[in-house]
């Protein structure tokens, strides 16, 4: 392809060059034309020969948990922060991953945003897509998947959020957390995007017309004859998207398998349906080593009011040479310059003497309520104190890159987001997971460029997820340095 490529480049430059000899003003602006289209068709050559698969996804934490299944294989994955058609034409990674930062916003304008990606993606000559949906089934699913499908035309939609590793499971079409029903959680009551139905089925036909089949556990646990044939039957009834249940990674496994008699098929899941993908195309690459040159201490900013996040912090607080610096969330929404440099102050202290620090902006639920009930006050809705926060712990994170830190740990998407465009980052290459749905990254542009960062979703991981990403972030310089 390449030589294709110069081949023809250089034709064309050798008859532009005679052009000029007996310049005709019509002809040359055909013949730069000629060229300029040339260039762009091996520019999207060299695209559909790089990238993989394209993931869509609606937060950062998620698009980062998703990346990871592919590092971990060791092919190459870099989460875009930001996205314009000339970045994609120059990515080199495997499986690029979009974060469109859609989750919050209303429908109409989350379709608009995804099928303007889509349409990127869809010109740069991508042909492999996985929309990324919340493995707690918030955000805008219906109007991303319409958006998605509408561009890239899919015989079938594989949609199967299920997460078992992480116990997010699917049955009977109820999609349940830790054994519960979602809309029994705490993800009913969450900040942003609360979600008050279990059954998938039902929540996407209040975000959509399309028509959706379900295929039970019942007819998984068959095998996958008996999957492909209740594929067969949902597509004869008008049923393209299809909603799976699954308890097990071999079930996610064997729904991957069942969907390859089909050309064109739009993956729709989490973390747990992009791990599948690997094999199922039989994709491989050599391990790569991983080296970070970085010493310091460990900045965590858990903006995330989760009871995960809470016990986590809990957790990380027994650590020997780790401080808390806690964020009053009411002082912030009464003024927020002074509870900003208050926080800051603290931090740089604690960071000045060698120390991990954690800012967390709640530690208990009774944070959680003090900051709404004054959000109340102030007129402001739960999802207006979030997003303050969220914006706050940004400011902050920018006011401590003097101090050479071995890395970051964000924990919330909203949290994760404003961090890393506060630093002025383009983008996360994936490198490692450090515990289920837990990756490990550095940053790419911006002021912190190569700084190691781990993204964690609020409702991720065991209590140990921060001591976890801590020691890793240390045993990668180590492998470095030793």
């Amino acid at each position: 392809m390449r030589a294709y490529c110069t081949k023809y480049v250089a034709k064309m430059q050798r008859i532009f060059y005679v052009a000029e000899i007996n310049p005709v003003l019509s002809r040359k602006i055909m013949l730069a034309r000629s060229l300029q289209y040339i260039a762009v068709r091996c520019s999207r050559e060299k695209v559909i020969e790089m990238i993989k698969l394209a993931v869509i996804a609606d937060d950062i934490t998620g698009a980062n948990d998703t990346a990871v299944q592919f590092s971990k294989r060791n092919i190459s994955s870099c989460v875009r922060i930001d996205f314009d058609q000339e970045k994609i034409l120059k990515e080199t990674a495997d499986v690029i991953v979009i974060d469109t930062d859609s989750r919050d916003i209303a429908p109409a304008a989350a379709y608009d945003r995804v099928r303007s990606v889509c349409e990127v993606l869809q010109d740069s000559g991508v042909k492999n897509i996985y929309k990324k949906v919340d493995s707690t089934l918030r955000g805008n699913l219906g109007a991303e998947i319409e958006a998605t499908a509408a561009v890239f035309q899919p015989e079938i939609v594989v949609i199967a959020p299920a997460f078992p590793s992480n116990k997010r499971i699917t049955v009977g079409g109820y999609h349940l957390l830790d054994q519960i029903p979602i809309e029994l959680t705490e993800i009913a009551h969450a900040p942003k995007s609360p979600v008050d139905e279990s059954r998938i089925v039902e929540l996407l036909h209040k975000q959509t017309e399309s028509k959706i089949g379900l295929i039970s556990l019942h007819v998984v646990m068959k095998g996958l004859d008996a999957v492909k044939q209740a594929i067969k039957q949902c597509l004869e009834c008008g049923e393209k998207w299809i909603v799976f249940d699954a308890v097990l990674d071999e079930h996610l496994e064997r729904i991957v398998k069942a969907a390859e008699d089909y050309h064109k098929v739009l993956w729709v899941g989490s973390a747990g349906l992009a791990e599948q993908l690997s094999d199922f195309y039989q994709w491989s690459a050599e391990q790569k080593n991983i080296g970070i040159a970085a010493k310091g201490p460990v900045l965590v900013i858990a903006g995330s009011v989760s009871k995960v996040t809470q016990a986590q912090i809990s957790t990380a607080l027994n650590l020997p040479n780790i401080e808390l610096v806690k964020m009053n969330v009411a002082n912030l929404i009464q003024n927020k310059e002074l509870e900003i440099r208050q926080c800051t102050i603290q931090a740089k202290k604690q960071l000045g003497q060698g120390k991990d620090i954690v800012i967390a902006s709640a530690v208990d639920d009774g944070d959680v309520f003090a900051a709404v009930a004054a959000g109340k006050n102030c007129g402001l809705s739960s999802t207006e104190v979030s997003e303050q926060t969220a914006v706050a712990l940004g400011d902050i994170a920018i006011q401590l890159t003097d101090y050479q830190l071995a890395g970051m740990v964000l924990t919330g998407g909203d949290t994760a987001i404003h961090v890393c465009r506060s630093l002025g980052a383009e983008a996360i290459e994936i490198l490692e997971e450090v515990a289920v749905g837990i990756p490990l990254g550095r940053l790419v542009g911006g002021c912190c460029n190569g700084l190691q960062v781990v993204t964690k979703a609020g409702a991720f991981g065991l209590d140990d997820a921060f001591v976890l990403s801590i020691q890793a972030m240390r045993k990668v310089m180590d492998l470095k340095t030793s």
